[in-house]
């Protein structure tokens, strides 16, 4: 948002909400290959890609609930690519940023389907994100990989995000 310009809550949920999908964009493409699928060191729990269709899962269910059809892709946690995961995770972001906006822009509670209101679901989507971004990093710092100040900047907001 611009300097000066008026709050606009929904406007603003809205993007903080597409940001958060850019950042997971962004994340799955500054893992590396070689450790998207890689089990965890300890055996237990989740690969890289296994988070990532996870994520895609439960941002998938909300949009179908809400009554976008066909529905974003799923991803497969055992099979899936990174390219294939970012262009799930964008489409699926697109999808749920549209259905927010129009409730906001209807001054509704709820986006229809949506088992919370409005800004409830939209900040619990984030908080999700979140978390397993947490995950992924920590679980990549685990098998050795250090991510760049850059890539750390842009994860958290500090810089700002490139066009993929």
């Amino acid at each position: 948002m611009a300097r000066g310009r008026p709050l606009e809550i929904g406007a603003e949920l809205v993007e903080a909400l597409r940001h958060s999908g850019l950042v997971n964009e962004y994340l799955v493409n500054a893992v590396p290959a070689r450790l998207w699928q890689t089990p965890p060191p300890d055996g237990r729990g989740r690969s890289i890609a296994a988070i990532v269709a996870h994520m895609q899962g439960l941002r998938r269910t909300f949009a179908r609930l809400a009554g976008v059809k066909p529905g974003p892709p799923s991803l497969d946690g055992k099979r899936s690519t990174p390219l294939q995961a970012r262009r799930a995770m964008r489409r699926t972001n697109d999808d749920l940023c549209r259905l927010f906006e129009k409730a906001f822009a209807a001054e509704r509670a709820r986006v229809k389907g949506m088992p919370r209101r409005a800004v409830s679901m939209l900040t619990y989507l984030m908080q999700h994100d979140a978390h397993h971004r947490g995950q992924i990093t920590t679980l990549a710092r685990q098998f050795g990989h250090q991510f760049s100040t850059e890539d750390v900047t842009r994860i958290w907001g500090w810089k700002k995000l490139p066009q993929m």
